[in-house]
């Protein structure tokens, strides 16, 4: 078997990096043609990027937080968030990117959520519930603040809010049938939530709608 060089602890914070440089450039892209200035560029990269993951923190009561404890978090989100903000001003940023990058962001966040909560004992429901709200709190915050509804909200959302479930109940069901979390199962739950959400937005797969029978 391949003797990676790096701890499993090591991969949850790379992809944690990952997942907030992703988000920040999302939160950047979603600024476009909006006349936001520089300033709230930014600001719209950190919060999408951060956001999830610290109301994720809040609620389970874990402090410091994330981001206060390793200022790296908050580095690479203004750092990212800068570098999008020069890169989009002078080439096309087309909206399957962002589509592409909004669902890496979510089945990466997702995860980090969730094994975040299983570290501190939560229980299965609670941690699934914690992966949703780091996977899409982030892009709920940048959509209100773009006067947008919220992409989970929104009746031609296809798979989102549901994809996260989905990656969180696989890494579940994998950690239990191995006996214990590894990179392989982390990386194979952030790639089925991932492509979940890929195919969805390809086939147009959506939810039932919520729809009232009038009464005569």
């Amino acid at each position: 078997m391949y003797d990676w060089p790096f701890t499993y602890e090591q991969f949850i914070t790379a992809a944690d990096y990952v997942g907030i440089a992703v988000f920040a450039i999302t939160g950047v892209l979603a600024a476009a043609g909006r006349g936001i200035d520089f300033f709230g560029v930014i600001v719209l990269g950190m919060v999408t990027a951060l956001g999830g993951g610290t109301i994720r923190d809040v609620t389970l009561g874990a402090y410091p937080l994330v981001w206060v404890e390793n200022p790296l978090y908050l580095e690479i989100a203004v750092g990212t968030s800068i570098f999008a903000f020069f890169w989009s001003r002078y080439l096309h940023s087309p909206r399957r990117m962002i589509l592409v990058l909004d669902a890496a962001g979510l089945s990466l966040f997702a995860i980090i959520g969730l094994q975040k909560a299983l570290s501190l004992d939560a229980a299965p429901i609670v941690a699934i519930t914690m992966a949703v709200v780091t996977g899409v709190a982030g892009g709920m915050i940048r959509d209100l603040l773009t006067d947008q509804i919220p992409l989970v909200l929104r009746p031609d959302s296809q798979f989102y809010a549901t994809c996260a479930i989905f990656g969180a109940a696989v890494y579940l069901v994998l950690e239990w049938y191995v006996g214990y979390a590894n990179r392989w199962v982390a990386l194979a739950a952030m790639g089925a939530a991932f492509t979940l959400r890929i195919l969805s937005v390809w086939r147009q797969v959506t939810l039932p709608h919520f729809t009232q029978r009038q009464r005569n």
